[in-house]
C-alpha cells in the first residue's frame, strides 16, 4: 500500500486550517484597527457610543472579505489568505461600506431606543425593541452572506436580508445559536478568542448557509432576481 502524500494527512489538513483561521483573523483585526484603538483608549460608556459607531465604519468591508474568504474555504477547502481576503475587501469596499453605514445608523437608533425604554421601565416596549434589535443583528449575518457571494443592489440586499430571516426560520435559529456560542467563548476567553474567533465564526456562518446560497443561486439563475454570482 502506498504511503499517503504529506498533503493528504489529517495532521497537515488540521495545520492548514489553523493557518487559514489565524491569518484571516489577523487580517480582519488589522482591517478594524481603528475600532480596536478606540476600544483601548476611549472609556466604554453610553456617552461615547457615537465615537465607537464611527470607529466601526471600516468593519463593513472587512466582514464581507471575511465571509467571502471563509465561504471559499468551505467550498474549495483551500484559500490564499492574502489574495482572497484583500481582493474581496477591495472589490466589495464601496457597497459594503454604504450598507454598513446605513446599518450602523439603524443599530444606533435601536440601541438608544432600548436604553431609553429600559430606563423608564417600559417592559413591553423593551421586549419589542429587543426583538427588533435581534432581527437587525440577524439581518446583518444574512446581508454579508449574500454580499460576499453575489453582486446585488443595495435595495435588494436590505430586502433579502430581512425577508430571508422569516423564510429560513430554522437557519435563523441556528445562526442565533452560533451567535450565542461564539459570544460566550469571546466573553469567557477574550485574549485567546481574539486570535481566531472571527474567522471561525465566519466559517461556520457560511457553512451553515450553504443551502440558502444554493437556493439563491438557483433562483437567480432562473431570472427571479437581479443578482449575479461572483
Amino acid at each position: 500500500m502506498k504511503e499517503k502524500q504529506s498533503t493528504d494527512t489529517l495532521l497537515y489538513k488540521i495545520t492548514q486550517y489553523i493557518y487559514y483561521f489565524l491569518s484571516v483573523n489577523f487580517f480582519f483585526l488589522v482591517s478594524n484597527s481603528l475600532f480596536i484603538m478606540a476600544f483601548i483608549f476611549i472609556p466604554v460608556s453610553i456617552s461615547h457610543i457615537l465615537f465607537f459607531t464611527v470607529a466601526l465604519i471600516p468593519a463593513g468591508a472587512s466582514i464581507t472579505a471575511l465571509f467571502y474568504t471563509m465561504g471559499k474555504l468551505n467550498r474549495d477547502r483551500f484559500v490564499s489568505p492574502v489574495k482572497d481576503y484583500f481582493g474581496a475587501y477591495k472589490n466589495n469596499f464601496r457597497q459594503s461600506t454604504v450598507y454598513w453605514g446605513l446599518y450602523l445608523i439603524a443599530l444606533l437608533i435601536v440601541v438608544v431606543d432600548i436604553l431609553f425604554v429600559l430606563e423608564r421601565g417600559w417592559m413591553i416596549l423593551t421586549i419589542i425593541s429587543l426583538i427588533v434589535g435581534l432581527i437587525l443583528v440577524l439581518s446583518a449575518v444574512y446581508a454579508f452572506t449574500i454580499l460576499s457571494s453575489f453582486e446585488v443592489t443595495l435595495k435588494n440586499l436590505v430586502l433579502f436580508s430581512v425577508y430571508l430571516i422569516f423564510k429560513y426560520k430554522w437557519l435563523a435559529l441556528s445562526h442565533l445559536g452560533y451567535l450565542f456560542a461564539f459570544g460566550l467563548i469571546g466573553y469567557g476567553y477574550p485574549m485567546t478568542a481574539i486570535l481566531f474567533l472571527f474567522a471561525v465564526a465566519g466559517f461556520y456562518f457560511m457553512r451553515n448557509s450553504q443551502t440558502l446560497l444554493s437556493d439563491l443561486k438557483s433562483s437567480f439563475s432562473e431570472g427571479k432576481g437581479e443578482v449575479d454570482a461572483q
